[in-house]
């Protein structure tokens, strides 16, 4: 499906009916890593995954691109599907995102589930190594990035052949202009840090024990910061938790929609 969403064509996902869940991917994926979530929790729930600006099936613009940005294209799609308020799941840098809309639009959230994210801004160092690697992009196109982050994304003692197969196909699709973007959008983010503690939503924390892009200690230190945040490691997950080990991660999300509050 295809929205107009603040000039731009969007693209997502929207399978299922009830208690509304937006799941968010991250740099430089599409909403395809979402595929095991949207086929489990459709049963039950209203499921809406989109392809942020840049990146999947939706349309880029041109420079930068910020966390707000982002969440402000979540925000009127939403507003356009009249869904109410979500739980929204954003994974890494959908996370930082799903942490920009929660600062700007919290009344339009039922619950947040942070996955594999953190809340603190790069380093200068590393702010910087994303301004090279996007001139990289520019000059040699998207393989600069796949190449270097496919093979970080499972668990390092993931071997299966299909599986990093599949990872590389979530990442290949993608446009210079939109990892452009998103990498200087995610070089200049603030920091969240020094407001988590007003986040008065149910919380849920999910890492990959083996991430090595984001470690877990990062997800502990959400844990800490944002009041009644709870907090799950899922053995045998690197970066990309949700596809590698989705029955895990199903389990863990389902348990805490039913128990928290999160859903009516």
């Amino acid at each position: 499906m295809f929205e107009e969403i603040n000039g731009l064509r969007i693209a997502y996902t929207d399978e299922g009916e009830g208690p509304p869940l937006l799941f968010v991917h991250g740099f430089p994926l599409n909403r395809a890593t979402w595929s095991k979530q949207v086929a489990f929790f459709k049963a039950k729930h209203r499921v809406i995954a989109p392809d942020l600006r840049g990146l999947g099936e939706s349309a880029s613009s041109t420079g930068p691109v910020s966390m707000d940005r982002f969440a402000g294209d979540l925000y009127t799609l939403l507003q356009r599907l009249a869904t109410g308020p979500v739980v929204l799941i954003g994974h890494s840098m959908g996370g930082y995102v799903a942490l920009a809309f929660a600062k700007t639009y919290p009344d339009a959230l039922r619950g947040l589930v942070l996955v594999g994210t953190k809340a603190g801004r790069d380093t200068p160092e590393a702010a910087a190594t994303r301004r090279v690697t996007a001139g990289k992009v520019k000059a040699e196109g998207v393989s600069v990035v796949v190449d270097a982050m496919a093979p970080k994304m499972l668990s390092p003692g993931n071997k299966d052949a299909a599986t990093a197969a599949s990872v590389h196909g979530f990442m290949a699709p993608s446009r210079p202009e939109g990892v452009i973007g998103a990498l200087l959008g995610m070089a200049d983010r603030p920091d969240a840090a020094a407001w988590l503690e007003q986040i008065r939503i149910p919380t849920l924390v999910i890492t990959g024990e083996d991430d090595t892009i984001i470690p877990p200690g990062e997800s502990a230190a959400l844990v800490r910061s944002i009041p009644g945040a709870e907090f799950k490691a899922i053995p045998k997950a690197g970066h990309l938790v949700a596809f590698e080990q989705a029955d895990a991660f199903n389990a863990a999300l389902d348990d805490w929609l039913a128990k928290d509050g999160a859903v009516p």
